[in-house]
């Protein structure tokens, strides 16, 4: 087996190596003048290393990358074992090339694992201490990755929701890896006792408002009003007049660098012994809070739980100011409201 095979993409003007086996003392230095001779006359080319089947890389075969580097500015390294990657890592080769670890191949999921079902993605079960959100077949992995993106910024800001920790693949489709929760949702919890949720409704008050409260920086994550005013211009299932008397509203809105749920229905809440988690925030944002909020009645609704709403708007707004409630409730007017009201 070669160690090293390189082929010259002359449309994308970039060179594309594939490293094999080990790259060693022994290997190195022949793997580093096959390299640098391709890339001569090729300035300010991009270099795309793939090393899935690289088993072994020593202190000379690191120097084969930093001498790489130095001609090649815009580097990535792509499937990556954890062991390469740990090694990369404990170098500091990750602070100035990016390093894309190996997507792990996970066994599909059975019926009987499933925990719950998202708008497009189905949790399962997958470990004792791991779940797996699996996604459309249809959703690409540079969506994914930003999905992740949204997941790691939510727990580094305090939001209750599951460690993700890495993208796999679950036959066809692409899904992530979470911490397991145990427990229930509220949806389920609602329905076996709608009359007695005084604690829970309480629980859920305060925690949305904890979310509400939390700024985020906007390199973090996306403006939840522009995605909002997106997804409006495409719905073609609402009344016109409606849809534009919304859209200028939401546009006159305030501006807010706030956390926004973006999936405030009972179904993505699971209850364990008191605590609450959010499981699914792949639709967070920033913005101002009346807006997720606005989202929120919509989707519970929709969901049949128009009833747990009015109770839990009722405790929210017990410490909303005045003119925030006020703004609220014309988002919330019937000549505006989407049309499943």
């Amino acid at each position: 087996m070669e160690t090293v095979q390189i082929n010259w993409d002359n449309k994308e003007h970039k060179l594309n190596v594939v490293l094999s086996g080990r790259l060693d003392a022994a290997t190195a230095p022949d793997a580093e003048k096959k390299i640098l001779s391709f890339l001569e006359g090729r300035e300010n080319a991009a270099c795309t290393v793939d090393v899935e089947k690289l088993g072994y890389i020593s202190s000379a075969g690191l120097r084969v990358l930093l001498d790489l580097k130095k001609y090649c500015d815009d580097m990535k390294i792509v499937n990556v074992s954890l062991d390469i990657y740990d090694i990369l890592t404990m170098t500091g080769f990750t602070k100035f090339i990016d390093v894309e670890r190996r997507i792990r191949k996970m066994r599909e999921p059975v019926p009987g694992d499933l925990i719950s079902k998202g708008e497009d993605s189905i949790l399962y079960r997958s470990t004792s201490d791991l779940a797996v959100r699996v996604f459309d077949k249809d959703l690409s992995l540079a969506e994914v990755q930003r999905r992740l993106k949204l997941s790691k910024a939510a727990v580094s800001h305090g939001i209750p929701t599951p460690i993700a920790f890495e993208i796999v693949t679950c036959g066809d489709a692409y899904g992530i890896l979470y911490e397991r929760t145990g427990g229930k949702t509220l949806a389920d919890i609602w329905k076996e006792r709608p009359d007695a949720m005084q604690d829970e409704i309480k629980i859920l008050s305060e925690l949305v408002h904890m979310m509400h409260s939390t700024v985020i920086e906007k390199t973090e994550l996306p403006d939840f009003a522009g995605k909002t005013l997106e997804e409006l211009k495409g719905n073609t299932e609402m009344n016109v007049d409606k849809k534009q008397a919304l859209m200028q509203l939401i546009s006159r809105l305030p501006a807010a660098d706030d956390f926004a749920i973006g999936n405030l229905r009972l179904s993505n809440v699971m209850v364990n012994d008191g605590r609450f988690m959010f499981m699914d925030l792949t639709r967070c944002g920033r913005g101002n809070p009346i807006l997720d909020l606005q989202a929120a009645i919509s989707a519970m609704f929709a969901d049949g739980h128009g009833a747990f709403w009015k109770k839990f708007f009722a405790r929210y707004t017990l410490k909303m100011e005045e003119d925030k409630k006020k703004l609220l409730e014309r988002l919330l007017d019937p000549a505006i409201r989407p049309w499943w009201y």
